[in-house]
């Protein structure tokens, strides 16, 4: 019986990876919070592996049965602030240099880029995340 057990292939179920973004201008506002005219935000689009999806501008969480499957890009409430996210992301990869890139509706880009190294003997992952190759915390912050 021990041999049995001992035998077998552990089966890890790896947590999936959202994409989270809060985006503030110098000063420190909030640009996602509709009550600060988000506007600007319209037509914002994040294209990942060559799928290009359409910032949802509706920040009521969608309802969702187990297992949990969020798809596409949106802003939702964090707290007292607002965030972008996207996803989810299968966490049980490995991905190098892996991006994200925001097209703003005045015409400019953010990249955001993932290296993600996995160690299944540990049963432990390492998420590095850079904003325009620079390296950064997470969530990521933009400031317009």
């Amino acid at each position: 019986m021990l041999l049995a057990c001992t035998s077998c292939d552990k089966i890890i179920d790896w947590a999936p990876i959202d994409l989270r973004i809060y985006v503030h201008d110098t000063s420190g506002k909030d640009l996602l919070d509709p009550g600060n005219d988000n506007t600007w935000a319209e037509g914002t689009t994040l294209t990942f592996q060559g799928n290009e999806s359409l910032l949802e501008l509706n920040d009521t969480p969608k309802t969702k049965d187990l297992p949990a499957v969020y798809e596409g890009f949106r802003i939702e409430k964090d707290g007292d602030r607002y965030q972008m996210v996207y996803g989810e992301i299968y966490g049980g990869d490995t991905y190098r240099n892996e991006e994200f890139i925001i097209r703003w509706p005045d015409g400019t880009e953010d990249i955001i880029s993932l290296t993600r190294r996995m160690n299944n003997i540990k049963v432990s992952a390492k998420n590095i995340w850079k904003l325009n190759g620079e390296k950064t915390d997470f969530p990521i912050v933009i400031i317009k």
